[in-house]
């Protein structure tokens, strides 16, 4: 009698782990709400320390380029209405506040013909989206408005 217990009481644990191990995993009714999908959203700070702040270039030490450091915290006070630095190059602002598209930093990432030097990263490119976010960035230095500057 005991093997009949026995034999019915691990057959019934077999079936109950059978049942949870192919149950369904239900779904969720938001999954947007929950975790980023594997994708990292990074801001402009540290997208310019990433991929402009390495060593050689715009670090943090005495022989960064152009004297630029791209990795401390609050980089907006070394770049806003901050002239570029490079033969001819000299009268084009790094930042200007609410206007991404006068600001040399944009067209350095975006390897615009006439800039000084080569584009900023050196190797490779900057994907699109984080040339959007260093874009919106500028943007929001300007204001919450959003719109561009128009001096009046």
């Amino acid at each position: 009698m005991g093997d009949i217990y026995r034999f019915i009481s691990t057959t019934l644990g077999l079936c109950a782990a059978a049942v949870l191990l192919t149950a369904c995993p239900g779904s969720l009714s938001n999954p947007d709400g929950f975790g980023d999908g594997g994708v990292v959203v990074k801001d402009a700070e540290t997208i310019l320390a990433q991929s402009c702040g390495t060593t050689g270039c715009h670090d943090d030490t005495a022989q960064a380029q152009a004297g630029l450091d791209l990795i401390s915290p609050n980089v907006e006070s070394r770049v806003v209405d901050v002239n570029a630095t490079g033969i001819g190059c000299t009268s084009r602002i790094m930042v200007i506040a609410g206007d991404p598209d006068s600001s040399y930093l944009m067209d350095k990432v975006r390897a615009t013909p006439g800039i000084c030097g080569l584009q900023m990263p050196v190797v490779g490119n900057l994907p699109a989206d984080e040339i959007e976010v260093l874009r919106q960035w500028i943007v929001d230095l300007g204001g919450s408005s959003g719109a561009m500057l128009d001096g009046g």
